[in-house]
């Protein structure tokens, strides 16, 4: 009967720690798909903008300025568009949003519990039409991160 009890403690140990490894890997998982999905998303706006203003949106975060249909010529008017992008404390996370706090980007899902660490759009020294952007995003479940960053070319400064 002892024998069989430790047998059955180490195969819970075993199991559990299977589990706990099973649900850290989707955390981590999930971690980087938010972060991909929410920076490509971002990237894209930014190519299709002409300039950024940083720092001019609520909280931490840009205005990413261009037009509303990018495949007109300069020759032929047309209104801008304002996209904001900032960061946003919500229910003990921060989380990235686009345009209104109704629906962000990051966060939205209870096991990862993403909270965005780092978000920004630097003007580069030497050349002021590339934007260095970069977002960093945290899982409080794992406490592990993962960054993406790229640099974009404007031709309008």
């Amino acid at each position: 009967m002892p024998m069989l009890v430790v047998l059955l403690m180490s195969v819970t140990g075993l199991f559990m720690f299977c589990m706990r490894t099973y649900f850290y890997q989707l955390a981590d998982g999930e971690l980087v798909q938010e972060v991909q999905g929410a920076f490509s998303l971002v990237t894209e706006d930014v190519l299709n903008g002409q300039y950024i203003e940083v720092g001019k949106s609520q909280g931490e975060g840009f205005y990413i300025i261009g037009r509303r249909n990018p495949l007109y010529n300069d020759s032929r008017p047309d209104e801008l568009k304002k996209e904001s992008y900032w960061l946003h404390s919500m229910a003990g996370l921060v989380k990235l949003v686009r345009g209104s706090v109704d629906a962000p980007l990051t966060g939205d899902h209870t096991l990862a519990q993403v909270t965005i660490v780092e978000f920004s759009a630097v003007r580069d020294e030497h050349y002021p039409q590339v934007y260095k952007l970069r977002l960093t995003g945290r899982s409080e479940m794992t406490k592990h991160e993962y960054t993406m960053c790229t640099a974009v070319y404007l031709p309008n400064p």
